[in-house]
């Protein structure tokens, strides 16, 4: 008989008290993929040694590191699942290709295809391959095809595919995804724009691509050959930030610490927004977009020794310039006492207040332009279909323009 203090009724309170949890906070909106969570439950996928309540928490769990520290796999918290899960959509009798292992998903996705569907999915750690394995195992979902290889190439030999998710980092848009798909197919992904980490969503539009969506995410990196070199380049500065720069013309070191270590100066938009709007990130598209020097300026985990003059840049980093002797910033100030209201500024280190200058008029131009708007979609072409004079930013890795071709546009 099953009771609330069994090992399974616990399980089976916990996974109920997720999805409650799940589908209150917005992250489940449907039906379908509600039922999934309830029938697959996170707690089998997870290491015996995690606690049962981080293993029906709604945080990532880590299940590998390496020896600097850094995760190399996971089981993905469970909202940010829901959410890939809600925008892929499966369907009954579809075939999904899910690159990045572990279990879990798999099996929410070869519920959610149905008896006559198929899953596949794949990944380059022998560990992680033979956990899934191992977690599937005589299960109802034990028939997903588990192979190990380098996600970036696909399956070619179980394709094609209906739809495609990636459940780790990805820097760029690997062409074999696209081939393996199905006419009318769709591809999720957390791609690595400029270095912010954004999930996005792809469907065919012609002779290309439209990505739009736009949440912020982290997954551990993709890995494998041809990855770790659009991982950036960082920058030491004082008071313990550090400048990150992805996919851009890079400053001197000597030119970037110099000018974090002058005085910060401030300047001001006038552009108000409300703590509820939730500017953050599609203003931090917009920069990258309009900025041919851009980077993201991340705070300290301690407080910073001199407040009045040393760097200050946002909760969760900000968008960065340089000129030849000047780094400047995106910061934000109380607009009234309510402490819901906050302006939009400029902090700028070293002579020059161009770089502030400039970014101040673009911050202005998003509030004229695009605020309250769909923001931007970002537009895969092939070989041979690229417009000659795409408008938008082309992004590039290591200054070398990758096929297919991503450009971010506006409406």
């Amino acid at each position: 008989m099953l009771t609330t203090d069994s090992p399974d009724g616990v399980d089976a309170r916990l996974n109920a008290t997720l999805v409650a949890e799940l589908r209150s906070s917005g992250w489940l909106r449907t039906d379908r993929v509600g039922a999934a969570f309830e029938a697959v439950r996170r707690g089998w996928f997870i290491p015996p040694e995690v606690s049962r309540g981080e293993a029906y928490g709604n945080e990532v769990v880590f299940t590998n590191r390496a020896g600097d520290g850094t995760p190399t796999s996971s089981v993905s918290a469970p909202w940010l699942v829901a959410g890939m899960l809600e925008r892929l959509a499966p369907h009954d009798g579809e075939h999904i290709l899910e690159i990045g292992s572990g279990g879990w998903n798999a099996a929410l996705l070869r519920h959610l295809v149905g008896p006559s569907g198929r899953v596949t999915s794949i990944d380059i750690d022998p560990e992680v391959v033979a956990r899934a394995r191992r977690s599937l195992a005589g299960t109802p979902w034990q028939d997903v095809h588990v192979a190990q290889g380098d996600g970036r190439a696909g399956l070619p030999a179980d394709a094609p595919y209906d739809a495609i998710v990636i459940t780790v980092q990805a820097s760029s848009i690997e062409p074999a995804w696209l081939d393996q798909l199905e006419p009318g197919g769709r591809l999720v992904v957390p791609l690595r724009v400029r270095g912010m980490g954004r999930l996005l969503t792809f469907a065919a539009e012609g002779d290309h691509w439209r990505g739009g969506g736009w949440e912020q995410c982290g997954f551990v990196r993709m890995r494998g050959e041809g990855t770790d070199q659009h991982q950036g380049v960082g920058f030491a500065l004082g008071d313990g930030a550090r400048l990150r720069v992805h996919d851009s013309v890079l400053p001197s070191d000597a030119t970037i610490t110099g000018a974090a270590s002058q005085t910060r100066r401030e300047l001001w938009s006038g552009v108000v927004v409300g703590a509820t709007e939730h500017t953050r990130p599609v203003v931090d598209l917009w920069l990258a977009t309009a900025l041919d020097r851009y980077g993201r300026l991340h705070p300290s985990a301690a407080k910073p020794q001199d407040t009045e003059r040393g760097l200050l840049p946002l909760s969760g980093g900000s968008s960065a310039t340089w000129s030849g002797s000047t780094l400047a910033y995106v910061t934000m100030r109380a607009a009234d006492s309510t402490g819901t209201r906050y302006e939009y500024g400029v902090a700028w280190h070293g002579p020059d207040p161009e770089p502030a200058e400039r970014m101040v008029e673009h911050l202005r131009g998003w509030d004229r332009e695009q605020r309250g708007g769909p923001g931007p979609s970002l537009m895969l072409y092939r070989v041979g279909h690229a417009p000659a004079s795409p408008t938008g930013r082309v992004l590039v890795h290591q200054g070398v323009h990758q096929e297919p071709r991503l450009v971010l546009t506006w409406p």
